[in-house]
């Protein structure tokens, strides 16, 4: 159907006289059309902050100037800088009381997360499966990745930022309809670089946290890091599951039913 402009105002051209030659109001005037967007079915990310004393943040750098010395650069999943992750209970931070300060606060975070705003099964027991520190310099960055990836069990995840700088090593949640928008006809300035910082990211949103501050996100929500500035940045993360109070409930049945079932 052509669309004509006529007085500032746009018409479908389709049937577009009455026997006098005037225009009808079946025509679809455009002119006056105004829009509401409406985000549906959003993924919830949530921010906060939690401040240790002097002494608390004193004790837990100590500690991670040591296990600093230890790690080697880009040796961690898609790090580029340090990371307590490839050291032996380099995951398992959660378990020195040292972190007391942010293990605790965390954990009724991320239980208020897990209830009130991603609504998950409120009788599961919520734990802390494993907690890591990385550490970047300028330029490092932090590669695409998820904390749930088929053989993981994560369900909520979260970052810490232990120290963190005013320029760089922002984080970038990936949209999950990305790999649908690729089917749609889309304009050449979608993947402008030029509508960072100026326009919607329709593949990304960068979260730009300060220190102290936490991210709360869904584990397979997919992210990345941008290279950091030229202030060390160490970001502590943790991932949370759940199971079952009474494992023995749920809607798989008795294991007799389950004979002769498979996959095929």
């Amino acid at each position: 159907m052509p669309i004509d402009k006529i007085d500032g105002g746009y018409y479908a051209a389709q049937q577009g006289l009455d026997p006098k030659g005037n225009r009808i109001d079946v025509h679809r005037n455009f002119h006056g059309v105004s829009m509401e967007t409406i985000n549906v079915f959003p993924t919830p990310v949530c921010t906060g902050q939690i401040v240790p004393t002097d002494q608390q943040y004193h004790e837990a750098n100590v500690f991670l100037d040591g296990l600093w010395d230890e790690a080697k650069r880009g040796a961690w999943a898609a790090e580029t800088g340090l990371s307590t992750g490839e050291l032996e209970h380099g995951q398992e931070l959660y378990e020195n009381p040292v972190f007391d300060w942010l293990t605790m606060p965390m954990l009724t975070a991320v239980k208020d997360y897990w209830i009130n705003v991603v609504k998950y099964r409120r009788d599961y027991h919520m734990y802390i499966d494993s907690m890591w520190a990385n550490l970047h310099d300028e330029g490092d960055t932090t590669g695409e990745h998820s904390h749930a990836n088929g053989w993981g069990k994560s369900h909520v995840s979260c970052v810490y930022y232990f120290t963190k700088g005013l320029e760089g090593g922002e984080i970038c949640f990936k949209n999950p309809l990305e790999y649908i928008h690729r089917l749609c006809p889309l304009d050449e300035c979608y993947d402008s670089v030029d509508r960072h910082g100026s326009g919607p990211m329709y593949d990304w949103h960068e979260v730009q946290p300060r220190q102290f501050d936490y991210v709360i996100f869904p584990s397979w929500l997919p992210h990345k890091t941008r290279p950091n500035g030229p202030e060390e940045r160490i970001a502590i993360s943790m991932n949370f599951s759940g199971f079952p109070l009474d494992p023995t409930e749920g809607d798989f049945g008795e294991l007799d039913d389950l004979e002769g079932e498979h996959c095929s």
